[in-house]
């Protein structure tokens, strides 16, 4: 008894026939995929230096406010509270003056202080002293307005 099985019949097939979608598919899988990580890098990058800028504002406004306060340290001297004297009074010191930091946080920025009498009534002097902080490329401004 012959046992033998009939031999397989492959069909031949015309590689034109074929259409297959693997190739196709991985192309744009791919480029999918280097879209999506070009914009998350985009995104990054603008954060980072979003965050940069942020520092910088915070920085110059500290900057501003900390030559505010030695401008109405000159104008209104500590020492001297309570007992200000109404003959003798408060008066702008020297303006346009620039204070340049060293301290840890502030180093390298600078502040401008401009102080002006704005009006006296009553022989009350009204003072506005204006700030300008600076670090770096950006600048924050404090105005006080006070009087004696």
């Amino acid at each position: 008894m012959n046992t033998k099985r009939p031999a397989k019949v492959v069909p031949v097939v015309n590689v034109k026939q074929q259409r297959g979608i693997g190739l196709p598919a991985a192309i744009f899988v791919i480029t999918l995929l280097v879209s999506i990580s070009v914009a998350i890098n985009l995104l990054l990058s603008q954060n980072a230096n979003t965050f940069q800028e942020e520092i910088q504002l915070t920085r110059a406004f500290y900057a501003a406010e900390a030559g505010a306060g030695f401008t109405m340290n000159a104008v209104f001297p500590p020492e001297e509270f309570p007992s200000y004297s109404v003959t003798a009074p408060a008066a702008c010191p020297v303006t346009g003056k620039t204070y340049t930091f060293t301290a840890d946080g502030l180093s390298g920025c600078t502040a401008t202080v401009t102080c002006t009498v704005d009006a006296t009534v009553d022989d009350v002097e009204f003072f506005t002293i204006q700030s300008v902080g600076a670090c770096g490329d950006v600048q924050r401004t404090v105005q006080v307005r006070s009087s004696f």
